[in-house]
C-alpha cells in the first residue's frame, strides 16, 4: 500500500465516518441485533435470526455511507478537490471503496463477534445432532456466517458505488438502491419456503442459504454424522455467485465509470 493510498484512506475515514456517523451505526446495529441472541437454536435456523434483524439496518447504512462518499462526492465536487492533488482516479476510487468497505465489515463483523461471545457465554445446547451438539459446531457455523457477511458487504458496497457514480446524485442514488434492495426483500419474503433458487437473491435469504449449505457440507464431509438441509446445491450456487460474481462485476463497472466520469 503506497503512502498516498494510506493518506487517502485516512482522509476518507475522517470525512465519512466522523462523529456521530460511526457512533450512530454502532448503537443502532447493536440494539437491533443483540436482542436476537437466543438460548436455544437448532442447526437449520442458526444464522436466520441474525440476518432477519440486521438486513434492514445494513441496507440503510450502506446506502448512506457509500452515497455520501461517491454520490455526494460527485454532486458537491469533492472528487474534483481530491483530484487536484497528485493522485490518480484509480487511487481515489480504491481508497474510498476500501475505507468504507472495511469499516462496514469491521462494524457488522464486530457485532457478529459479540453475538458469538454472548452465545458461548450462555452455552445454549441443542441435542438435535448426535454425537455432536450445536454448541460443538458453533465456531464453524460462525465462521461461515462471517464469510457470508463478507459477501453481503462486498456486493452491497459494489452496487451502491455503481449507482452513486452512474446517477451522480446523493439522494437519487440512495432512493434507487433502497427501492431495489427492499423490493428484493419484499419479493423473496412473499415466496418464502419455496425451492426456487431465484428466491435467494436477497441480502437476507441468500446468506442464510449459504451458511446452511456449508454447515451441512462440513458436517457430512468430515464424517461427523449425517445432517440434511433445505439449501440445495443450486440454491447455494445461486446465492453465492449472485453476491460474489455480481459484486465483482459491479465493482469493475464502478471503476470504469470512475475513470470515464465527467466531473466538470
Amino acid at each position: 500500500m503506497t503512502g498516498k493510498l494510506r493518506e487517502l484512506i485516512a482522509w476518507e475515514l475522517q470525512d465519512n465516518w466522523a462523529f456521530p456517523v460511526l457512533e450512530l451505526i454502532l448503537a443502532i446495529t447493536i440494539i437491533q441485533v443483540l436482542p436476537i441472541v437466543s438460548l436455544y437454536r437448532n442447526v437449520t435456523n442458526f444464522s436466520k435470526p441474525f440476518w432477519r434483524s440486521m438486513v434492514y439496518v445494513f441496507i440503510i447504512c450502506v446506502a448512506v455511507i457509500f452515497g455520501r462518499s461517491f454520490g455526494e462526492g460527485v454532486e458537491k465536487r469533492k472528487l474534483v478537490v481530491l483530484l487536484s492533488y497528485p493522485v490518480s482516479r484509480v487511487q481515489v476510487f480504491a481508497a474510498k471503496f476500501l475505507a468504507n468497505f472495511l469499516a462496514l465489515l469491521l462494524v457488522f463483523g464486530g457485532v457478529l463477534f459479540v453475538e458469538g461471545l454472548s452465545y458461548f457465554m450462555f452455552k445454549s445446547v441443542n441435542r438435535e445432532i448426535y454425537p455432536l451438539t450445536i454448541f460443538d459446531l458453533a465456531p464453524t457455523i460462525f465462521a461461515f456466517m462471517f464469510l457470508s457477511l463478507f459477501l453481503v458487504v462486498f456486493f452491497a458496497s459494489s452496487l451502491m458505488t455503481f449507482l452513486s457514480l452512474a446517477v451522480k446524485q446523493f439522494g437519487l442514488s440512495i432512493m434507487v438502491f433502497l427501492v431495489y434492495a427492499f423490493g428484493m426483500e419484499y419479493w423473496t419474503g412473499l415466496q418464502f419456503g419455496t425451492k426456487d433458487p431465484g428466491l435467494y437473491l436477497s441480502l437476507r435469504s441468500g446468506p442464510n442459504a449459504i451458511v446452511n449449505y456449508l454447515r451441512t457440507w462440513y458436517f457430512n464431509t468430515l464424517g461427523l454424522g449425517y445432517s440434511s438441509t433445505w439449501s440445495t446445491l443450486s440454491i447455494f450456487l445461486t446465492a453465492f455467485c449472485y453476491l460474489l460474481v455480481g459484486g465483482l462485476l459491479l465493482l469493475l463497472a464502478s471503476l470504469f465509470l470512475m475513470r470515464r466520469i465527467d466531473l466538470d
